[in-house]
């Protein structure tokens, strides 16, 4: 069967549309540490698309004839990138790319191909960069669970200690939990990683989409384990150490030990890695 090829003038239109937002996104990717993963996630959305169509084979309920309604969603996709456009609002822009690039996908090969690709586009999504504002507002809010937390547990163990704020007095040392340190790099990490993982489950979708859910309170337990083992090495061996060797190693240390607890979760709910 004879698949439509996209016109080279619709693709052409769409570069010029997007170039911008493209640059957009690859200077974050390089400067914006909480979304220095988006190559990568470009990288794998790409491999699993090329995987999807090597994959795919037409059938008769699998026919990848062009339906006209995708349309409708490139439309809708034009419409959220004016949006966008109008109030300078560049995190809609990059988000309206995946709603044109799928209502052409829709319109040209059809519902079945789109089904195989579905994955693919939409795990685009983490190479996104949040509006600022968002991000400061959860910023702040990890930031002080990061903070409150870690100061009890300290007490809970008879450590003298108070929190002002976002910053933590011990005995002879005080600490300021930063923005960088409120967890967020791993929060937004670890959800891109546990969508690829839990996508390569077989499981029902709403078990896959509890283990997705809880990657959030994972991610912020294993932030506030960070700290609080900090402020236990500061409090018994010195500020200098707790700031130095292990501030370096307990941040990727602690990702490792929450992406297995991601791992045990799928296990417990009797979810099986696909073959």
């Amino acid at each position: 069967m004879k698949i439509p090829k996209v016109p080279m003038l619709i693709l052409l239109i769409l570069a010029i549309l997007y170039y911008r937002i493209f640059s957009w996104l690859a200077s974050a990717w390089l400067h914006d540490p909480y979304y220095s993963h988006g190559f990568l996630v470009l990288l794998v959305s790409g491999f699993f698309a090329w995987h999807a169509l090597r994959a795919f084979e037409p059938s008769e309920d699998r026919d990848p004839t062009p339906y006209q309604k995708g349309l409708i969603v490139f439309a809708a996709g034009l419409l959220i990138y004016a949006i966008g456009f109008i109030t300078i609002f560049p995190f809609l822009m990059a988000l309206s790319f995946l709603f044109t690039l799928s209502g052409l996908i829709l319109f040209f090969y059809g519902k079945p191909v789109m089904r195989a690709l579905l994955f693919p586009i939409a795990y685009l999504i983490f190479a996104i960069p949040l509006p600022s504002e968002f991000l400061d507002l959860l910023g702040y809010q990890l930031q002080a669970l990061s903070a409150r937390y870690p100061t009890a547990l300290l007490g809970l163990l008879g450590i003298p200690v108070a929190r002002v704020g976002a910053e933590i007095h011990l005995a002879d040392a005080a600490f300021t939990i930063g923005l960088p340190c409120s967890g967020m790099n791993s929060l937004i990490a670890l959800l891109a990683l546990a969508a690829l993982f839990i996508y390569l489950l077989q499981c029902p979708w709403y078990r896959k989409l509890a283990l997705l859910c809880s990657a959030v309170p994972i991610a912020i337990f294993a932030n506030i384990t960070r700290v609080t083992a900090l402020l236990l090495i500061a409090y018994r061996y010195g500020a200098e150490t707790a700031t130095g060797f292990y501030h370096t190693l307990f941040s990727p240390l602690l990702f490792i030990i929450a992406f297995i607890c991601l791992i045990a979760l799928s296990i417990l709910t009797g979810c099986k890695v696909r073959v």
